[in-house]
C-alpha cells in the first residue's frame, strides 16, 4: 500500500503564504452568522466514509469535512447514501457538497472539486492462486468487478481495460462476490481494498504487486458545478486545518503512524527530486491564482451581504417604526374607552393607566399614579371610613388565583378624598405561563345605583300603596261583616275586587322587575357595544378612509347614522320607563252605577233584593 499526499505536502509548504494572503477574508467570514449545508456520506467506504454501530457517519474524510467546514463557520448535516444515488444528488442540488470524490475527467464536466487533500494509486485484487495476471493487458479478456459509479469505473471503461465490466452497488458486494467465486479481478484503491478484506473477514483474496500508475485517485472535496462560494469557503477551510495540523492529527488517528513507515527511503527521494518540486512550483502559482480570485469571490459574496445586512437592518427600523405606530394606535384606543384601565403588578403597583381612569379617579396626570400602590390610593378604606384589607380586596385575586375576577360591591376612592360605588372586572397578565400581574377595568356606577335606588323606592312605595289598600278593603270588609243584608250583595263584588286586586298587584310587582332589569339593560348593557359601534366606525372613516372607496364610506356612514337613531330609540325607551315614577296624584271618581252599602238609604233596586 503506497499513499503519497503530494498536494497536502504542498500546501503545508505554501500555508503561510495563503494565509497571509487571505487572512482579511477569513476574517470577514468568521464575523458571518454560521451557515448549515448538507452534504452525504457513504456507508462503506472504510477508512474514508463509514457508519458506526450506531448508524452515525465517521471516516477520515468525514472528519476532514467536518473540520474544515467549522474552521469557516459552517455547520454540517450529513445524510447516509450509497455512492450511485449521492453522487446523482449532488449533480441535481439535493445536497451541498460531497466528502470523497476522486478528480476524473468525466467528473470536471458536473462538479467543482477543491484542492486534493489525498493521492492514492489503485490496485487489482484476485482470488488467491488465480495466475496469469501480470499486467493490465492481462486483464482485457478477464471478468472486472467494479463499484458502479465509482471512479475505477470511470477508469476501466476510459481505459478499455476489458470487454467485460460487471458493476455491483458497493464495493463489499464485489469482494463478497470474487470471493464466490465470480469474475476474476476487482480494480479500486489498495487501502480501501484491505480495510475491506478485513472489515468482511475475508482470506481468500489478495492485492497483486502490480502498479497501476494510470488510475490515481486525487482526492478532494466536491461540490456542484458553479457553487464557487460555497468551494472557495471550503478551499479556506482545507488550507486552515492542514496549516494548523488538524489534518495530521485526523490521518493519524485513521491510518496510524505505519503508512509514514511504509515509505522507503529512495520512494521518498524520488517524490522529492520528481514530484514534490515541480509540483511546489505548479502549486506556488496555482495558488497566488486560485487566492486572488477566492479574495475577489469572497470580496463580492462580503459586498452582497453587507448589502442584504443592509436592507435587512432598514426592514428593522421599518418594523419597529410600524410597532412604534402600533403602540400608539392601542394607546389611542385605550385613551378613548370609557372604562378605566390600569395595570399592575404583582406588588399592587400600577404600572400603566388610561386617560378614563385618570379623569374617573380626578388625577391630572398618569406620573402621579404610576408606580404607586392602587391599594393605597383607590382602596385604602370602605365606604363607611373602616379599614379596608389588601386581602379582602378581589382584585388581586387575579393573580393570586391567576384567574378573572369581578365586583359591583365596593367602592374607589377619587384624589380629593371623595368616593363612588364601581364595577370592576380584573384579568391576570401572563408571561410564559407565569402570572406577572394584573390589568384592571372599572366605571363609575354611581347613576345605576341611584337608579336602581328609585326602582326599589318605587316598589316599595307601591307596596305600601297596596298595602294600604288591602287595609281599607279589610275595613270595608269588616263593615259588611256588621251588616248580614249588605254582605249578601256585596260579597260578590268584594270576591272579585279582591281577586283584581291581587292580580294587578302581581302585575305590577312583574313589572317593577321587568322595569327594573330593563333600565338596568338600557343604561348599560346596549348603549356599550352601540357606543363601540359608533367609535370603531369613527376611527374607521378618520384613520383608514384613503383605503375605503366611496361605496365603503357611505357603509360607514350607514353605520353611524343608524347607531344614532337606535341612542335616540335608548333614549326615547329610557324617558318611558321613568312615567312610572312621576308622583300619583289621587283624584275623586263618582260611580253612580253603585252606591255605598253603608249608607241608610240604599237603592230601590237593592232594596227589593234585601226584602227576598
Amino acid at each position: 500500500m503506497i499513499i503519497r499526499p503530494i498536494a497536502i505536502w504542498a500546501l503545508v509548504m505554501l500555508a503561510p503564504l495563503s494565509i497571509s494572503t487571505v487572512q482579511a477574508a477569513d476574517t470577514q467570514f468568521r464575523s458571518l452568522a454560521p451557515h448549515t449545508i448538507t452534504i452525504a456520506s457513504e456507508p462503506d467506504y472504510p477508512p474514508y466514509c463509514m457508519v458506526d454501530e450506531n448508524g452515525r457517519p465517521i471516516g477520515f474524510s468525514v472528519d476532514l469535512f467536518r473540520a474544515a467546514a467549522a474552521a469557516v463557520g459552517l455547520d454540517v448535516h450529513i445524510k447516509i447514501g450509497i455512492w450511485n444515488v449521492i453522487k446523482e444528488d449532488l449533480a441535481a442540488g439535493k445536497i451541498d457538497a460531497l466528502p470523497l470524490v476522486g478528480r476524473t475527467p468525466e467528473r470536471e464536466a458536473v462538479f467543482d472539486f477543491t484542492m486534493p487533500y489525498l493521492s492514492l494509486h489503485g490496485a487489482v485484487f484476485v482470488r488467491k492462486g488465480n495466475s496469469g495476471i501480470h499486467s493490465l493487458e492481462d486483464l482485457k479478456t478477464r471478468e472486472i468487478a467494479v463499484m458502479k459509479g465509482d471512479n475505477a469505473e470511470e477508469f476501466v471503461r476510459r481505459e478499455h481495460i476489458s470487454d467485460k465490466i460487471y458493476t455491483t452497488r458497493t464495493f463489499e458486494e464485489a469482494f463478497k462476490e470474487l470471493a464466490s467465486g465470480k469474475h476474476d479481478a476487482i480494480i479500486t484503491q489498495r487501502v480501501l481494498g484491505l480495510e475491506l478484506l478485513k472489515k468482511l473477514g475475508i482470506r481468500s483474496i489478495e492485492p497483486l504487486d502490480l502498479q497501476v500508475p494510470e488510475f490515481r485517485q486525487d482526492f478532494c472535496f466536491a461540490v456542484k458545478k458553479g457553487n464557487d462560494g460555497l468551494l472557495a469557503r471550503l478551499n479556506e477551510g482545507l488550507s486552515i486545518v492542514i496549516a494548523d495540523d488538524t489534518y495530521e492529527k485526523i490521518k493519524l488517528q485513521w491510518f496510524g503512524p505505519e503508512l509514514k513507515e511504509k515509505l522507503a527511503v529512495e520512494d521518498i527521494v524520488k517524490i522529492v527530486l520528481f514530484t514534490l518540486i515541480p509540483f511546489l512550483i505548479v502549486m506556488s502559482g496555482f495558488t497566488i491564482v486560485f487566492l486572488r480570485k477566492a479574495v475577489k469571490r469572497q470580496t463580492h459574496y462580503l459586498n452582497g451581504e453587507i448589502s442584504e445586512h443592509k436592507k435587512t437592518l432598514a426592514a428593522l427600523e421599518k418594523e419597529q417604526t410600524k410597532l412604534i405606530a402600533s403602540e400608539q394606535q392601542i394607546l389611542m384606543l385605550l385613551d378613548s374607552t370609557a372604562e378605566g384601565i390600569y395595570g399592575i403588578d404583582t406588588n399592587g403597583c400600577c404600572t400603566f393607566i388610561n386617560r378614563s381612569a385618570l379623569q374617573i379617579l380626578e388625577y391630572s396626570d398618569a406620573e402621579e399614579v404610576i408606580g404607586k400602590n392602587m391599594h393605597d390610593l383607590i382602596h385604602h378604606t370602605r365606604a363607611d371610613g373602616t379599614a379596608f384589607p389588601i386581602q379582602d380586596c378581589k382584585i388581586y385575586n387575579a393573580f393570586r388565583e391567576g384567574k378573572g375576577t369581578h365586583s359591583d360591591e365596593e367602592v374607589l376612592w377619587r384624589a380629593d378624598n371623595t368616593n363612588f360605588p364601581a364595577e370592576y372586572f380584573s384579568y391576570p397578565i401572563r408571561q410564559s405561563e407565569t402570572v406577572t400581574g394584573a390589568v384592571v377595568t372599572f366605571m363609575d356606577i354611581s347613576e345605576r345605583k341611584k337608579a336602581d335606588n328609585e326602582l326599589l323606592q318605587l316598589k316599595n312605595n307601591l307596596e305600601i300603596q297596596v298595602n294600604d289598600r288591602t287595609a281599607q278593603l279589610r275595613e270595608k270588609v269588616q263593615k259588611l261583616d256588621k251588616s248580614q243584608k249588605a254582605m249578601l250583595y256585596m260579597v260578590e263584588d268584594l270576591n272579585r275586587i279582591t281577586l283584581e286586586l291581587k292580580s294587578e298587584r302581581h302585575k305590577l310587582k312583574l313589572s317593577n322587575q321587568e322595569l327594573e332589569a330593563f333600565a338596568y339593560s338600557v343604561s348599560h348593557d346596549l348603549r356599550a357595544p352601540l357606543r363601540a359601534i359608533d367609535g370603531f366606525s369613527k376611527f374607521l372613516l378618520e384613520d383608514y378612509s384613503e383605503k375605503l372607496d366611496d361605496e365603503g364610506k357611505r357603509f360607514i356612514k350607514t353605520i353611524r347614522q343608524n347607531t344614532a337613531a337606535m341612542d335616540r330609540l335608548i333614549s326615547d325607551l329610557l324617558n318611558l320607563s321613568r312615567v312610572s315614577r312621576v308622583e300619583i296624584n289621587p283624584v275623586k271618581l263618582i260611580c253612580t252605577a253603585l252606591s255605598n252599602p253603608f249608607t241608610k238609604n240604599p237603592p230601590p233596586t237593592r232594596k227589593k233584593n234585601y226584602l227576598m
